[in-house]
């Protein structure tokens, strides 16, 4: 997603890791923030199972320092995204979506992500960021 969004801006953006804790024996939530310009354009919660993840791929995802889509091209993991659910706000302000990420028929990665259209646009544009 950083990606899309950076080609989207046409300039770097910012992920960081805000919190990644273990939620039970094997399982993992993750909460990401990318921003452009200091402003959230998207913010994600991620849940996974080590079970389920190579160690591979579980080791750099425990390291925090990458998004999983970049994690998983590095290794040349073949997936999909399954949506489950996308809805864009009434004032057409933000889409929430929800979806898996999925290799050979296994949800690795559960994500719920909000997307800022106001903020995507308002840097996109150049123009000054709305009121929050």
């Amino acid at each position: 997603m950083e990606q899309t969004v950076a080609d989207i801006l046409k300039r770097n953006v910012g992920f960081n890791v805000i919190e990644q804790t273990p939620i039970g024996k094997t399982e993992y939530l993750r909460k990401i923030i990318i921003s452009a310009d200091q402003f959230p354009i998207v913010s994600a919660t991620v849940r996974f199972d080590s079970k389920t993840i190579p160690r591979h791929i579980l080791a750099e995802l425990l390291r925090k320092k990458e998004g999983i889509g970049t994690i998983l091209q590095k290794h040349h993991v073949v997936a999909h995204r399954r949506a489950i659910v996308i809805t864009i706000s009434t004032d057409g302000k933000k889409i929430t979506r929800d979806y898996e990420i999925v290799q050979e028929d296994s949800a690795w990665f559960q994500i719920s992500e909000e997307i800022r259209l106001d903020l995507l646009y308002a840097c996109q544009n150049g123009g000054t960021v709305p009121s929050q």
